[in-house]
């Protein structure tokens, strides 16, 4: 089986994620207590970070958590 188009797609879903919410990024509420936000993001952190991912899933992973890391501050400062 050949992966055509691979970086696309993950490009696409990175693009996808940049145009959501820090909200809607996490799946928290609007009005979502501070633990709440910290447990999500630990969540999220656990998912992407690229140290506990395979080479393949590394970049990708990377550019999510950069996403992840500015919504989690944009919350914070919201706060």
């Amino acid at each position: 089986m050949r992966w055509r188009n691979l970086s696309r797609r993950y490009a696409d879903r990175v693009t996808a994620l940049s145009a959501m919410t820090s909200h809607e990024l996490f799946r928290i509420n609007v009005d979502a207590s501070p633990e709440e936000i910290r447990t999500a993001y630990t969540r999220m952190v656990k998912a992407y970070h690229p140290d506990v991912s395979d080479p393949f899933m590394a970049r990708h992973n990377q550019e999510v958590m950069k996403l992840i890391n500015a919504a989690y501050e944009k919350l914070k400062e919201d706060r």
